[in-house]
């Protein structure tokens, strides 16, 4: 299996200039060219960029790096063990990474070295998380893990296998096996992040926008979407109490189409949350408008209907789990949006004759 430069670079977050700069200093040099001059890379060079990226977080120099490797102390359960070792007097900045490197130790001692996708998907690991989440959340997100089910690994790679069952036989969205693999996804993310909502948008995020971690996951965006959707039909009998058949039926035709809108809008907000933004801050009241907009457009433009659907996801837990919102929020957006309407209103004054 050989990549060029830019698939190296996709699936595991590493620049391409970084590569590049590897390369022209002769501290990675691709083992193989194509016919038209492009570098190849095998497995050989993904597991030496693996002591590279690994060796540089103990802070080493790339100089000292370059002597390290060519001088053959860098072999990969030395450098493993050695990075471990590192990380445990750092484990308040990087937990998550330790857990990692821990597992490719185990794997190191059953076997002389892993398949070439297993260090793929450590160097995204590596290079991608730190862009969403801080030192504090990577903290958290590791001792979720280690307080949740050990067969977590095993749940997922399960729920997994169902997902691609099920698209590969065609069962809609709306069909109960895939409701309940979306509740029970939901359910597993949920666990990962200590039912932080917060930190599952974060975790979405993440994995909606990183083709590296589609790779790693199994999960790429339509699969998300699939979930999602399935997550969505489930709401939907819970809306039903209180909406009649005819307006579930707008909402089976309307509130599907914008399951995978409201992720990012939340996501952004809580952004401006967690910067401690003021409510009639511009930038935010912009997303409090289109938060408003969404939440007709979802209701096919009934603003009653949209009104029952506020009722309800106010009253019923079970609406809320897993969707990002949590009390914090809501109390932020209703911020934002009575400092909008405010705004509104004056602005409509100062126009009136």
């Amino acid at each position: 299996m050989l990549l060029r430069i830019g698939e190296l670079s996709k699936r595991t977050g590493i620049t391409i200039r970084a590569l590049r700069h590897y390369d022209e200093i002769g501290l990675l040099s691709p083992s193989a060219r194509s016919e038209g001059g492009f570098r190849l890379y095998g497995q050989e060079d993904v597991g030496k960029l693996y002591r590279i990226q690994a060796l540089c977080r103990l802070n080493l120099s790339l100089a000292e790096i370059q002597q390290l490797l060519s001088e053959g102390g860098a072999a990969f359960p030395d450098v493993v063990e050695k990075q471990i070792a590192f990380l445990n007097h750092q484990i308040s900045h990087a937990v998550a990474l330790r857990d990692h490197l821990a597992e490719l130790q185990s794997r190191l001692a059953r076997s002389s070295e892993p398949a070439i996708d297993d260090w793929l998907g450590v160097l995204a690991q590596m290079s991608v998380a730190p862009r969403y989440f801080n030192d504090e959340e990577r903290d958290a997100l590791a001792a979720h893990r280690v307080c949740g089910k050990a067969d977590l690994a095993e749940d997922k790679a399960a729920l997994i296998t169902a997902l691609r069952q099920l698209v590969a036989q065609g069962a809609a969205a709306d069909s109960d096996d895939a409701q309940e693999l979306g509740y029970r996804w939901i359910q597993l993310l949920m666990s990962e992040v200590g039912n932080d909502e917060g930190l599952l948008m974060k975790y979405y995020a993440m994995q909606w926008n990183e083709d590296a971690l589609h790779l790693l996951s199994g999960i790429d965006q339509a699969g998300m979407t699939y979930i999602s959707q399935a997550m969505a039909y489930r709401r939907l009998k819970i809306y039903a109490k209180y909406c009649s058949g005819e307006e579930i039926q707008v909402l089976r035709r309307h509130y599907i189409r914008y399951t995978t809108s409201w992720p990012p809008l939340i996501a952004a907000i809580r952004g401006h949350m967690a910067n401690g933004t003021d409510p009639q801050d511009p930038d935010l009241q912009h997303l409090a408008a289109e938060w408003a907009a969404l939440e007709i457009r979802k209701a096919g433009g009934d603003r009653q209907l949209a009104a029952k659907l506020k009722h309800a996801f106010m009253r019923e837990p079970a609406l809320r789990f897993g969707s990002g919102i949590d009390e914090a929020f809501l109390e932020y957006l209703d911020k934002a949006s009575h400092a909008l309407h405010k705004h509104s209103n004056h602005q409509q004054t100062k126009a009136a004759p």
